[in-house]
């Protein structure tokens, strides 16, 4: 990597977002215009002294101006249509990954990445899916949630091992829709974008988190870019997909807890399919294949649930959606306030990561200036 060329390509990046001139740029550092032109044109560069000026100025980690966006992230998507993340948004949520993570180091909170081993699985096969599902319940335990139990708060659970789970938002497209992405690097840990879009429910965002953390434990060593075409639904769906989506069902609804809340053979009815939902903080759609997958219904009264569901429109509107929204920001939160009591990161660089208005940020400041004097 050509440092002088990253650097001068992130500072002309920097300043120009914000709308400073060369001029205001080299005052501020105490050097003439010239000099500093000759930064962003690559042909010297700054010292250690002038450097951590430019963070402060350009309110910026110094990862920002000389490591590659892309270097060592891989990918992996979960979209019928991967082109729907743009370079612009890839670039951005990168970048994002990378200020928490220069978050996390300022706040001296820097993960153990107790992500385990990625074992291998690529196809769909009865036996294979046996294996997922045996995985699934072998993270129930080591998660510490049990198997005759429902799944909590997803993201607490996962950001517990330092999984990053991270919203965004894009609005669903005419037959396309990215439901998330995981990201993995050895140098930043894994990450799980999530679009939290006000179209999906949060039975989608959860499962579309356990379906990406599926693909970090079985498909890590393929992760690449985005650019492979995974067929997400239908009757050609990849066998990826499969995996991902089986070891998310197996994970969010166990045989053990469902056969404790139905028995086996007993005749299931719609409003008990709601009342499930609810329980699991799942699908419909999801409830009815876990029933029927485990056996405990009958292929006749699978078919007349799946006949309801489609006379009713489960598939495209959830019944009884849940209401209770997610906290993805709790640990982000913690960190920035460790990081803001250091003074080793700035209000405006904080406000930017939580997504945070001036007025929001006013408000989180006054809280935590409170609890400061409250020690």
């Amino acid at each position: 990597m050509d440092i002088k060329a990253t650097l001068s390509a992130r500072l002309i990046e920097a300043r120009e977002n914000l709308g400073l001139t060369q001029n205001y740029m080299a005052n501020a550092l105490g050097i003439v215009r010239q000099t500093y032109a000759k930064f962003e044109r690559g042909e010297i560069l700054p010292d250690a002294e002038q450097l951590i000026s430019m963070t402060k100025l350009l309110d910026k980690p110094l990862t920002f101006f000389y490591e590659d966006s892309d270097s060592d992230v891989r990918f992996a998507l979960r979209a019928d249509a991967p082109s729907l993340l743009s370079p612009s948004m890839k670039s951005h949520l990168i970048e994002k990954l990378k200020d928490i993570d220069s978050l996390e180091h300022a706040a001296q909170r820097v993960g153990a990445n107790e992500l385990p081993g990625s074992v291998h699985v690529a196809d769909a096969s009865e036996a294979s899916l046996l294996l997922v599902e045996q995985k699934a319940r072998s993270e129930r335990s080591r998660l510490g949630i049990g198997e005759n139990t429902c799944v909590g708060d997803i993201v607490s659970i996962l950001e517990s091992i330092d999984i990053r789970v991270i919203p965004f938002q894009l609005a669903p497209e005419e037959k396309s829709l990215l439901s998330g992405f995981s990201v993995f690097s050895e140098k930043y840990g894994a990450a799980i974008f999530v679009n939290n879009h006000s179209s999906l429910g949060v039975e989608h965002q959860i499962f579309s988190i356990c379906h990406e953390y599926a693909h970090l434990l079985f498909h890590r060593k393929d992760y690449a870019g985005p650019g492979q075409n995974y067929k997400t639904r239908g009757i050609k769906t990849s066998p990826e997909e499969k995996v991902a989506n089986h070891f998310a069902a197996c994970f969010l609804v166990p045989s053990n807890a469902l056969s404790l809340y139905h028995s086996k053979g007993d005749w299931v009815y719609p409003d008990s399919i709601l009342r499930l939902k609810k329980i699991f903080r799942v699908s419909a759609a999801c409830i009815i294949s876990r029933l029927a997958q485990t056996k405990l219904i009958k292929a006749n009264n699978s078919g007349m649930l799946w006949g309801y569901a489609n006379k009713h429109g489960w598939k495209t509107c959830e019944p009884e959606p849940l209401t209770e929204r997610l906290n993805y920001n709790n640990r982000l939160k913690e960190i920035a306030r460790k990081a803001w009591s250091r003074e080793a990161a700035t209000e405006s660089f904080i406000a930017d990561l939580l997504d945070l208005d001036r007025k929001s940020m006013a408000c989180l400041l006054e809280e935590w200036y409170e609890s400061e004097g409250d020690k």
